[in-house]
């Protein structure tokens, strides 16, 4: 019995990505993008020590780059291209300047916690290490007993005070609370760029205002999903 011949393909084989448009790619972020770049990604993914970097939120970042958005629709009507960009105009005041605060802050806060679990660890590593040598210490050079004892209770003291750091002002939460309501920012940003519910039942004035007031929400943490009414409508499936 002969073996069948393989179908024709179906569809054309798929280019690869352009390598140089790959290795030219720079993500959009707050964040220092030539950061580590050269070193692995376990080392990249370290906290910053020392002074955090950026001090401060970017006045100039933005969630969509306009030149591409542009090139984007330069084969649309004029008046779709001046809808859209004037959206974006007026959102980068009404929420941009709430966003960049908000996500500095969730970074900033996230270096902190991720900074204080390296110390933690250096200091249960060292709690160890000291308590090992006691023992030798002990059968060997009682002598030096003392000086170990000293750093025992000095890493114990350092222990202390860093959780009484971490407890009293938890980077942990602040990172978490600042991340949540920039992401809930960013989705009412494309929400109200693409007429997504609830900017789809009202136009013109009415529409900025409802934004305004959902922006506003949820700098404050209100959001929108958990508030009774109308104001709740845009959950994550565009309902109520």
């Amino acid at each position: 019995m002969s073996t069948p011949a393989p179908s024709p393909r179906t569809t054309p084989p798929v280019d690869p990505p352009d390598k140089k448009a790959t290795e030219h790619h720079v993500p959009i972020t707050q964040g220092r993008v030539d950061f580590r770049k050269r070193l692995p990604i376990w080392v990249q993914e370290m906290p910053q020590f020392g002074r955090f970097r950026p001090t401060e939120p970017d006045p100039n970042y933005q969630l969509l780059n306009k030149q591409a958005i542009g090139e984007l629709l330069k084969d649309a009507p004029d008046r779709v291209k001046k809808e859209i960009f004037d959206d974006i105009d007026f959102m980068d005041y009404e929420l941009l300047r709430l966003f960049r605060q908000r996500d500095y802050q969730a970074k900033y806060n996230q270096n902190r916690y991720r900074r204080q679990q390296i110390f933690f660890l250096i200091l249960a590593v060292a709690a160890t290490l000291i308590g090992s040598l006691q023992v030798v210490a002990l059968n060997t050079s009682p002598d030096v007993m003392p000086l170990f004892a000293f750093l025992e209770t000095l890493v114990a003291l350092l222990t202390a005070f860093l959780a009484a750091i971490s407890g009293r002002e938890s980077p942990q939460e602040l990172w978490l609370t600042n991340r949540r309501r920039a992401e809930q920012m960013r989705r009412e940003y494309f929400r109200f760029l693409t007429h997504m519910p609830p900017y789809d039942e009202v136009t013109g004035y009415q529409r900025r205002m409802l934004f305004s007031q959902r922006a506003a929400d949820v700098n404050r943490g209100m959001y929108p999903q958990e508030l009774p009414g109308k104001m709740a409508t845009g959950g994550d499936d565009g309902s109520v």
